[in-house]
Formats: structure tokens, sequence, C-alpha cells
């Protein structure tokens, strides 16, 4: 992903793009130029106590600290994997497997 990027729709608008059930409240608003760290609403999956999954809107940090990481500044930029070998690298292996949201994102 590049460094940069648009959320152009409302709370509402991504409410109801991805069939979210739970909205977080003080999700971040839209933005013309989110930079790495920055805030943004994320789309989850999570199974509630009887199992159900439920799609969530929530906020989220912007980029990646690795699950060894003691600290959420890395020493190199973790905001840029590409698809074709983010399965691959170590600092993303883990993510891709278990940690997956829907970042609502105009490039």
């Amino acid at each position: 992903m590049c460094g940069r990027f648009v959320v152009a729709r409302a709370t509402a608008d991504l409410v109801r793009l991805f069939g979210v059930k739970e909205a977080a409240e003080n999700l971040p608003e839209p933005g013309w130029n989110i930079k790495p760290t920055t805030r943004v609403p994320v789309v989850l999956e999570s199974a509630k106590g009887d199992g159900e999954t439920v799609r969530r809107l929530e906020p989220a940090r912007w980029s990646l600290t690795p699950s060894y990481s003691k600290e959420l500044k890395t020493k190199f930029a973790t905001f840029n994997a590409r698809a074709e070998t983010a399965a691959e690298k170590a600092t993303f292996r883990g993510s891709v497997k278990s940690k997956r949201a829907i970042l609502p994102a105009y490039l």
C-alpha cells in the first residue's frame, strides 16, 4: 500500500456498505490525506459468546506493530507491505494468517 490514502466515506456509509452490526463511538471522520499511525475506521469480524460472528466498525492505528515488537515504534516502516510477499516475510506472516481487517481506503 502507498504511504498516504483517503477515507472518503462517513460512518453511516461504511456501516451500510460493509454490513456492520456494531459501530464504535467516536470513530475518526473522513480524511483526504491519511498518513501512517493515524487513527482510521476498520471493519473487523469476531465471535460473540454464542459463536455468532459479528461484523464491527472500530477505530485502529494505521500501521503494523509486529507481535514480537515490544514498542509501537519499529526500526523500519511496517505500513508498506507487498501483497506478493507479505505471507513470506517474518514481519507480516503471523498477521496475514490470523489478524485481518478491512481498511476502507481510496488510493
